[in-house]
């Protein structure tokens, strides 16, 4: 309906028709400023390019930790990053290659540093080995890490190139740090490992992974507490009497 041109002469306050409380309507009027207008979705401007894919990764992360990998849509991801589907599709092939890189920079950047700063630090072996572990433990044992977890092993079966892309990069970035610390351990002559990536694997796997599968399972809470902690106190006393070097 076409509004009026001018107010009543009595100089009160026109209203709007079609309102209740007589203020205008956003978008109604002819004359507003081309940053009141909705922004039209599709090509960002040239520039933007990375800042379009940081949207899109964070809008993704949230939609996949909340709904899982088969409810969450691209429909969905692209409304929560307020772009069209044709710019998703200009930087993503696939919901999978988008899974796969929210999985990777999620460990990248709330997993992997928290424990590069924990095994930086001097010290002794056994100082070390809980310094890396507890650091794990701390990063994955959140609502998020757990979530995330529970996706890629939920989906392994139907994508298995996922599930190993996801597991190899978060191991591939861990493991040489428990093989430097275990290596200097040997160096010192605090402990004799004769495989020093089997005693590194069997390190992270018994430390981290039960605590994990039991939270992911929902028989625990995902949160890293005082009994896990102890628990892993002698977890950890066990792996170095069984690392101890000859002759102790």
């Amino acid at each position: 309906m076409k509004e009026a041109t001018s107010d009543k002469s009595d100089g009160e306050p026109r209203k709007d028709r079609g309102t209740v409380t007589g203020r205008r309507n956003v978008g109604r009027s002819s004359a507003a400023s081309p940053g009141d207008r909705p922004r039209r979705l599709g090509r960002p401007p040239r520039g933007t390019e990375g800042d379009i894919t940081v949207r899109i990764l964070d809008a993704a992360t949230e939609v996949f930790l909340a709904e899982g990998y088969e409810a969450a849509s691209i429909d969905a991801i692209a409304t929560a990053a307020a772009i069209s589907k044709k710019t998703f599709y200009a930087r993503f092939a696939s919901k999978a290659d988008l899974f796969e890189a929210v999985a990777t920079r999620f460990i990248e950047q709330r997993i992997l540093p928290p424990i590069a700063q924990e095994a930086a630090r001097a010290g002794s072996t056994h100082e070390c080995l809980h310094a890396i572990a507890v650091a794990m433990l701390g990063a994955l044992l959140t609502p998020e890490a757990v979530a995330l977890d529970r996706i890629v092993t939920a989906e392994a079966r139907r994508f298995p190139d996922l599930a190993r892309a996801v597991h190899e990069f978060g191991m591939s970035r861990v493991l040489p740090a428990v093989e430097r610390c275990l290596e200097e351990g040997a160096r010192r002559g605090e402990i004799s490992v004769p495989d020093v990536r089997f005693a590194a694997d069997y390190f992270l796997n018994s430390m981290c992974r039960p605590p994990l599968h039991r939270a992911v399972l929902g028989l625990e809470r995902a949160e890293f507490t005082h009994v896990k902690r102890e628990q892993l106190s002698r977890a950890l006393d066990l792996f170095m009497r069984g690392c101890q070097a000859r002759g102790d």
